[in-house]
């Protein structure tokens, strides 16, 4: 549970006492389960979510987000009334507890429900498990949709719930809606996609079920050990509707290249080993339905999935904007708009979706992927939430002394990732990475400008670092090599030249000339990616042989 969890942040904080007292009022709590403890679930990016605990049982408390919030947005009254339904019906949803609509005791409306312990995948390839136990875990999920759609809607007491048929057409107007409040700047590829949308609305559009609205591998619960739905979790957009759209929106990561992955249930299942291709989840779902075993307007639906993920994105990133977003990593989602409306639109003028939008070609190892997760992981906990305190330290030092110096939260970061071994992984030989491998490290880190230097994988070290070891004299390398690697000097690379109108090697004039056992170096560099800290040189020269110049077998590495 504490990795799932941190303390309360800082917009999100409420009074913890009047909540133990309004819960020890309600749920009959005896005296000396007034002292609880309150923490917050790092993911999630609508409604705040935390974990409540008190001596005898354990609760989850889901509660309105402060501030100014799109109409019609954040409905836990809804999210209650449909769990408390679902659940009396037997069906896998956490137990609720309890409704409160006085915002005098948190601040905004809340509910309250168990705490259901199992497996929550954060990471849709589903990393670590045997490719049969990935198979069965997203035949489970896809059951488990179908199941709900077969739910009697009236049965449940849930008549009015939503507004039934032409679902597809209410769902291309409320996002527009929502998108258009919530947008910071102009994206044509999204008024493109409504546009279509708007357009192309399938004929017949008449089925109607209860829908979950975000039905992803990620918002469901998985017992411990076994391959079987124990809840299924954020009722936030459920309503009455198409279950097709409920369908294509759990399909639509299969048709997601891996680089949209910027959201973690986005993108590059395709290539998994044992996660089941649309075709094979389509037919199960059908099957267990009574369905023939196809998608109707899958094209339609597929585009309307990444529309409305577009516009979930965005509106993520406008309360980012305003300060009370749910997550601490809600600034990604601002980059992810415009390419999944791109992405949509490609879909949506596709003649067939016969097959999954390739992938990319460049694949990992089993091992680069489990250490990009570590990484990924480490960013979302220790290093984005520390870019704000970095930030300040170098906007308070930008004229003095000690904007050189390395602020004492970095080089405490620095320390936990040498002991969590996210170090030097730029380099082969240590790592025992690829380059393929590192290249979607060095995406991921890419995202922070310190995070390279956190993990001593920044430039220009890490390039002099690789010259040093591939060329360098076993004295080059005990006398400059080992301290870069263990982090202890720094470096800087001399290549631009006054004189020359490029980077080509070719075009240099600086030269090195050997005498006797020294080197002579002669020219003049600019622009040097030079650090005040280092203590090591790399300069790119042509060497002077036989009156002709040709490039150097190796470099000059001096003090």
């Amino acid at each position: 549970m504490e990795a799932e969890t941190t303390l309360v942040r800082q917009q999100h904080l409420f009074n913890v006492q009047k909540l133990q007292q309004y819960l020890r009022s309600r749920l009959h709590l005896a005296p000396e389960s007034s002292a609880i403890s309150v923490r917050q679930y790092s993911s999630g990016q609508s409604n705040p979510t935390f974990f409540i605990q008190t001596p005898e049982r354990s609760y989850v408390l889901r509660k309105k987000p402060p501030g100014p919030l799109l109409p019609g947005a954040h409905k836990v009254d809804r999210e209650y009334a449909v769990q408390k339904a679902l659940h009396s019906a037997g069906f896998p949803v956490p137990q609720p507890v309890l409704y409160c609509s006085d915002t005098d005791v948190i601040g905004t409306e809340f509910y309250v429900m168990e705490h259901v312990k199992g497996r929550i995948f954060r990471d849709l390839k589903l990393p670590g498990l045997s490719a049969a136990e990935r198979s069965a875990l997203y035949v489970a999920a896809v059951e488990t949709l179908a199941r709900l759609h077969s739910v009697d809607v009236t049965s449940l007491g849930l008549t009015g719930y939503g507004k039934g048929a032409g679902y597809s057409k209410r769902q291309v107007s409320t996002w527009t809606k929502q998108y258009r409040a919530s947008a910071h700047r102009s994206i044509p590829a999204m008024d493109d996609l409504s546009n279509w949308l708007s357009n192309n609305l399938p004929s017949g559009d008449n089925e109607v079920t209860l829908v979950h609205g975000d039905f992803r591998i990620d918002n469901l619960i998985f017992h411990p050990t076994e391959a079987q739905v124990l809840a299924v979790l954020d009722w936030e957009l459920s309503t009455t509707g198409q279950p097709t759209a409920d369908l294509a929106y759990f399909l639509m990561p299969h048709y997601c290249p891996s680089h949209h992955g910027v959201i973690s249930t986005l993108g590059g299942v395709t290539e998994i080993e044992g996660i089941p291709p649309p075709g094979d989840l389509i037919s199960i779902y059908c099957r267990c339905r009574g369905l023939p075993p196809s998608l109707p307007h899958q094209n339609f639906f597929i585009a309307l999935a990444m529309f409305k993920m577009a516009c979930i994105a965005q509106g993520i990133y406008a309360r980012f904007l305003l300060g009370n977003a749910s997550a601490p990593d809600a600034a990604r989602y601002g980059e992810t708009v415009e390419p999944l409306a791109q992405l949509a639109l490609k879909i949506a003028h596709s003649s067939s979706l016969a097959m999954p939008v390739s992938d990319r070609h460049f694949l990992q190892s089993p091992r680069g992927h489990a250490v990009l997760q570590q990484v990924k992981e480490f960013m979302r906990q220790h290093i984005l939430p520390a870019q704000q305190q970095i930030m300040e330290y170098y906007a308070k030092h930008t004229d003095g002394p000690q904007r050189w110096q390395t602020p004492p939260v970095l080089e405490e970061l620095k320390a936990k990732a040498r002991a969590a071994g996210l170090w030097n992984l730029f380099l082969p030989a240590v790592s025992g990475l690829s380059q393929v491998d590192y290249s979607y490290i060095a995406e991921e880190t890419g995202r922070c400008f310190f995070a390279p230097e956190v993990f001593n994988c920044q430039a220009p070290d890490s390039g002099n670092m690789e010259v040093l070891h591939l060329y360098g004299s076993e004295q080059q390398k005990k006398q400059w090599l080992e301290p870069l690697l263990r982090g202890e000097i720094r470096s800087c690379f001399c290549m631009t030249e006054p004189d020359v109108a490029s980077s080509d090697a070719t075009n240099m004039q600086c030269t090195l000339q050997k005498d006797n056992d020294h080197y002579i170096i002669n020219g003049k560099k600019w622009w040097s990616s030079v650090e005040l800290r280092c203590l090591s040189v790399v300069v790119v020269n042509m060497t002077l042989a036989f009156t002709e110049l040709k490039l150097p077998d190796k470099p000059a590495v001096f003090k």
